[in-house]
């Protein structure tokens, strides 16, 4: 005859001293003799669970339950299991009947919590960590799991107050700060998120809190650190595919184009199939000039999360290079303005071929799009049903069909031009030069605006005479004071479309714009344009360390050769206007 209690005490000493093998076997001795002894399966269910065996834990709980119901613990060791199984809505139930049963038990309501979070039930999540918080108000988990569910709600700055009473609490709580890093990247601000990370880091390393380090430095510009950060992610899980991601964009980002590609074709072959590798490649591939391979790598960009929603169903099978001769083929919008413009110069040759052609594009380009060619059919999107045609094909995919590759652009120029009825512009004409057209900043919406975006006033003393803003949108303000003390001379609300801009356009002299699509028109127009660009620069198009374009003869590029540095930029333009090239 055993002594039952001495067992489940000599196992619990066990256990607490991390001898698991040790305590279950006290604890299968006391079920050899008591088979439904609670507290032996409960105890069970807890070293199966620390051992992740959830199945096993949530067998012994639900036994537990069945023996005695009335007993919290094993509702609250059955929520456990559940939760390591992935199953956070069954365990709301389990945690809800512990709390029930035990309305003081504080670890009752922090787990349901963190269930009700996972089961996109923040609210409630919230209300059950406050009562947590209420019994025992200097548990650190508890404030942890209040933050959880504040940043759910959309709270980032609660939640932030939150993770730090954690942490002030338990300093070395590295979920704590781990979270909190997560909160002020939300809020974006990013260097104490960094120290966030690293503060989690040096409590607990792993992977999930390396990549978010790395992902952090990367959206503060710090690309050289945030490279290790993703390298030293995947020392600890070399196949974690997000870091193989990220490396290869950050690496591109810094100009490292041969490193970037063989650490993103290194992964395919780990994950051949993942659209996200295959969307880095292109980028590297077609920032590199490589556009055989590049362009058939960008078709992946329907299959990654971003654009995936975007794509269109048509009954007409996608053009692939086939004879056009006498037949139909609808062009459709995709992507931004910029990328339209762009992509417009291939317009002319479809009709080369005898197609004949519907272009479908976004707002405000019509009637600049029907300048392409007198037999194009243009409808805005939202202006009418598309007709049904023998092909279709989304913009970005003209040069894989066309087989563009660095040598075979299509760069003549202009290949857009002013139609009738666009503002004029001939009061203009009389005023003194050199006439400078410019715009500092593109789409609010984007989340790469900031970066690639600089201050009208960086401009001013460039030439004796006004500059022309031909920027649109609220962003035009930022140029109020320029425009009352007849520095800057505001053009804004006299462009309603890109017809109108292309007008004004026609009037200057030169452009100097941001990476913007004012940059495109430009160019497409065949008119001198200084593009500046941001260090890093997202868009491939620009490629590495070019002062040039392929895509466009006129333009001219200035880059940045540090993040946020626009000074050294705007020096270079001084000394490009010096010589009095617009006298």
């Amino acid at each position: 005859m055993i002594d039952i209690e001495s067992e489940l005490r000599q196992g619990i000493e066990r256990q607490q001293a991390g001898d698991m093998a040790q305590a279950v076997g006290h604890y299968k001795a006391v079920l050899s003799a008591e088979p439904n002894n609670v507290d032996a399966l409960n105890l069970m269910s807890v070293v199966a669970s620390s051992l992740g065996d959830f199945n096993t834990a949530a067998s012994l709980a639900y036994t537990a339950i069945a023996e005695q119901g009335d007993w919290f613990l094993s509702h609250l060791n059955f929520g456990n299991a559940l939760m390591g199984l992935g199953r956070p809505a069954e365990a709301v139930d389990a945690y809800q009947k512990a709390v029930t049963l035990n309305p003081q038990s504080p670890e009752a309501y922090v787990n349901l919590s963190d269930a009700l979070v996972q089961s996109n039930r923040p609210a409630e999540a919230a209300d059950m960590a406050v009562q947590a918080i209420i019994i025992k108000p200097e548990m650190a988990d508890a404030h942890v799991n209040f933050g959880n569910a504040l940043l759910a709600l959309d709270s980032p700055g609660e939640a932030v107050e939150a993770y730090i009473r954690a942490s002030m609490i338990d300093p070395e709580n590295a979920l704590a700060w781990m979270n909190l890093g997560n909160a002020y990247i939300k809020l974006g601000v990013i260097d104490p998120a960094v120290d966030a990370y690293r503060r989690a880091i040096a409590l607990s390393d792993g992977p999930i809190k390396r990549l978010n380090l790395g992902s952090a430095l990367y959206g503060a510009g710090r690309l050289a650190e945030a490279a290790q950060a993703y390298r030293d992610c995947l020392a600890l899980d070399p196949k974690f595919l997000d870091a193989h991601i990220n490396l290869g964009a950050v690496l591109r980002d810094m100009g490292a184009l041969d490193e970037a590609e063989a650490t993103v074709r290194a992964a395919l072959a780990l994950a051949p199939d993942e659209p996200e590798l295959h969307w880095n490649l292109a980028l590297v591939l077609l920032t590199k000039g490589d556009y055989s391979q590049g362009w058939q790598e960008y078709e992946w960009r329907w299959q990654t999360p971003h654009f995936a929603r975007f794509v269109r169903e048509f009954h007409q099978p996608e053009w692939q290079g086939e004879p056009l001769e006498g037949r139909s083929i609808l062009i459709h919008a995709e992507q931004g303005y910029g990328d339209a413009l762009e992509m417009a110069r291939y317009i002319p040759l479809l009709f080369d071929k005898g197609a004949a052609v519907t272009l479908e594009c976004r707002q405000g380009l019509g009637r600049l799009f029907s300048t392409l060619h007198p037999d194009l059919t243009v409808i805005e999107v939202g202006d009418g049903p598309l007709p049904r045609c023998d092909f279709h094909l989304p913009m970005m995919s003209l040069p894989l069909a066309f087989g563009t590759t660095l040598e075979t652009i299509p760069a003549k120029v202009p290949y857009l031009s002013v139609p009738k009825g666009a503002a004029s512009f001939a009061d203009l004409a009389d005023r003194p030069g050199p006439r400078i057209g410019a715009v500092w900043s593109g789409s609010a919406g984007r989340r790469d605006n900031q970066p690639r975006s600089f201050r009208p006033h960086d401009l001013m003393d460039l030439v004796d005479a006004p500059i022309y803003s031909l920027q649109k949108g609220d962003v035009a303000a930022t140029a109020s004071d320029l425009f009352d003390h007849g520095l800057m001379v505001d053009l804004g609300p006299r462009l309603e479309d890109f017809a109108d801009t292309a007008a004004a356009i026609a009037a200057m002299d030169l452009i100097i714009t941001a990476d913007t699509a004012v940059a495109h028109l430009a160019g497409a127009l065949g008119k001198p344009v200084w593009i500046l660009l941001p260090y890093p620069s997202s868009a491939f198009l620009w490629m590495s360390q070019r002062t040039d374009t392929p895509w466009y003869p006129t333009a001219r590029l200035f880059r940045q050769t540090s993040p946020g540095d626009w000074s050294g930029v705007i020096a270079e333009v001084h000394q490009a206007l010096a010589p009095g090239l617009l006298a």
